[in-house]
């Protein structure tokens, strides 16, 4: 209804992805990563302006969206956060593990705010979802709290109930993504709104357990 195309393929193929190592790298290689680092990074530069320009005008009430301003935040901290992952790789060549308990603390507060979106996107009448994300958005709100207060030396039991909170939510996002791209599920979500959030569970999902795989 929209006229925005949606290729599931997309996501099903990022579900499958595991780290590995390329034993072609040659310098062509290298330059076309490089270039392609380069418009990334002047893309995404005029990205986050656009979205600062948004969310400076919504809050002086001299623009209207039917966006929330924690939703502009929102995908403005999620591309500041690109942008500097693609900083470090063209200064330093690699991406530097990050420290798990920073990493959590930023992606426990995205999961929470996707529930808290998903939560007000929702038809009234849709009480059963509606509890069940008020429910994730206070697990991921008591993880956040934990985790900022958590000693970086001490995250393996937290992190192994983060992993099975994140396993749960992202059922919880896969059927919520059929039952609104199936018409089955009464929202103002927009189906590719839905899709968007599923594959960063799925993504969060690889992050933590490469973290409990390195610890096993």
């Amino acid at each position: 209804m929209t006229g925005i195309p949606i290729d599931v393929k997309i996501t099903e193929a990022e579900e499958r992805l595991r780290t590995g190592s390329c034993d072609m790298v040659n310098r062509e290689i290298v330059h076309q990563v490089k270039m392609l680092n380069q418009q990334m990074l002047r893309s995404l530069d005029g990205l986050i302006s656009f979205k600062e320009e948004i969310l400076r005008e919504v809050t002086k009430c001299r623009l209207y969206t039917t966006n929330y301003p924690l939703l502009i935040e929102h995908i403005l901290r999620e591309a500041k956060l690109y942008r500097e992952m693609i900083e470090e790789l063209e200064q330093r060549g690699r991406i530097t593990a990050p420290d798990q308990r920073n990493l959590e603390i930023f992606w426990n507060q995205i999961m929470m705010e996707h529930a808290q979106f998903i939560r007000g996107l929702l038809d009234p009448t849709e009480c059963d979802l509606m509890d069940t994300a008020d429910g994730f958005a206070k697990d991921y709100c008591r993880l956040l709290e934990e985790a900022q207060q958590q000693d970086r030396k001490a995250m393996n039991a937290l992190t192994a109930r983060t992993l099975q909170t994140t396993k749960q939510y992202q059922q919880f996002k896969t059927a919520g993504t059929e039952g609104i791209t199936g018409c089955e599920i009464r929202s103002i979500i927009l189906p590719l709104l839905a899709d968007h959030v599923l594959r960063e569970a799925n993504h969060y999902l690889r992050i933590l357990e490469h973290a409990q795989k390195g610890r096993d």
